[in-house]
């Protein structure tokens, strides 16, 4: 077993960055509005209702420690960090899996935004 995977698209992720956002940047767009609707409703829900009504742990954690205002926007690039490097990290489906993490975080935005959980 190697670690990385011969098949990972870590190498261009970390050594040639801009060549890896050419090749996905239709994913990564989508990723990136998905990411940028849920950090203005997750936003705008603590900043209304407080930071206990917030589910995710890491969100809430950092939201504590930082603050609301700094808070969210801190999380939410762990978060982006995370999702690019598991995508990259696993080549044949990284289009796919950042497409999917788009498609959550717009599905969170709108569950944000309609207060439906």
């Amino acid at each position: 077993m190697q670690i990385p995977p011969k098949n990972s698209e870590l190498p261009r992720l970390f050594m040639s960055p801009s060549q890896f956002f050419r090749k996905y940047w239709a994913w990564l767009l989508i990723l990136l509005i998905g990411a940028a609707a849920d950090a203005i409703t997750t936003y705008r829900n603590l900043h209304l209702y407080g930071i206990g009504t917030e589910a995710h742990p890491v969100q809430r954690w950092v939201s504590q420690i930082l603050g609301v205002g700094l808070g969210v926007p801190v999380a939410k690039l762990i978060q982006l960090a995370f999702v690019l490097f598991v995508a990259a990290w696993w080549k044949p489906w990284t289009p796919w899996l950042l497409g999917i993490c788009g498609l959550l975080y717009i599905a969170a935005a709108v569950s944000n935004f309609f207060l439906l959980l």
